[in-house]
């Protein structure tokens, strides 16, 4: 019988992906926050603190949610699709100096890291809106999907938009770490210009074209598509989102293979791009 040779590719290469990937999972849930005593609770903290606060706000400013829907639930549709493009924009950064020595070793890409903090991300994403539909359902009797299957993509491609755009912005700082220290001052308008307590219908034509080109507005509406039956977005569409993703990330794959070096020192080899 003749022996079989495995060559490193196929089912053993995403064997090998698989593990290394879980496994900077389980170090980034272990070093994240390291010796707060509430450690990795913050990352779902933080969301239901913004949650928190707008809720707040709309009470006081006396406003009603614009779609046929509770206050909560409308919050919900844009505040967790837009915190969690942000917070898996931070994560990716983040990750790009705090793997940086461990990026260095053969079997640890900077892909496989990136891709590591993005799933992880998104996981604590999902568990945060599954968990808040919950309560408000369980507080307020409330729960809003008509559409699930819709809603999810919105949300995925939400989640996709900000995973490119962190992905971009890591390859662009090898060129410059102006990019780097640049892009919180971006990331800033993007609360205001992404629909997140407002919806398009709301906007006069004259303003939608100011925003028409950004991806998470998009999503969101996607997203609320799904989720309200009462709710048709004039606007929305997969078309920008989907064509972000695909040149932030082809343009992030560009700029890997031909850096050289960067300020941590990674290669086109050790970025797994080579």
């Amino acid at each position: 019988m003749t022996p079989v040779i495995y060559n490193g590719t196929g089912s053993s290469q995403t064997g090998k992906l698989y593990k290394r990937v879980r496994a900077v999972i389980f170090r980034e849930i272990r070093s994240r926050y390291t010796g707060d005593k509430l450690g990795y609770l913050w990352a779902y903290i933080a969301p239901l603190a913004w949650i928190a606060i707008i809720y707040i706000l709309f009470q006081l400013l006396g406003r009603s949610s614009p779609i046929d829907t509770d206050i909560a639930s409308f919050i919900f549709s844009g505040i967790i699709p837009y915190l969690s493009a942000r917070f898996i924009i931070n994560a990716v950064m983040r990750a790009r100096m705090a793997y940086r020595n461990l990026m260095t070793l053969p079997s640890v890409t900077a892909l496989t890291v990136y891709l590591s903090v993005f799933i992880l991300e998104l996981f604590n994403s999902i568990l945060i809106y599954a968990v808040l539909l919950c309560l408000n359902y369980i507080v307020f009797g409330f729960f809003e999907i008509d559409e699930p299957i819709v809603a999810i993509w919105g949300f995925l491609l939400a989640c996709g938009s900000g995973g490119a755009f962190g992905f971009l912005i890591v390859n662009l700082a090898r060129k410059s770490e102006i990019f780097a220290k640049a892009t919180p001052i971006f990331l800033r308008p993007l609360f205001y210009l992404s629909g997140v307590f407002y919806t398009v219908n709301e906007l006069p034509p004259s303003l939608v074209g100011w925003i028409y080109w950004n991806p998470l507005l998009h999503a969101i509406e996607i997203l609320r598509d799904g989720l309200f039956v009462s709710y048709d977005s004039r606007m929305g569409t997969a078309l920008i989102p989907i064509s972000f993703i695909i040149v932030a990330t082809l343009a992030g794959l560009y700029l890997g293979r031909t850096s050289h070096t960067n300020s941590g020192g990674d290669t086109p080899i050790e970025m797994g791009l080579v």
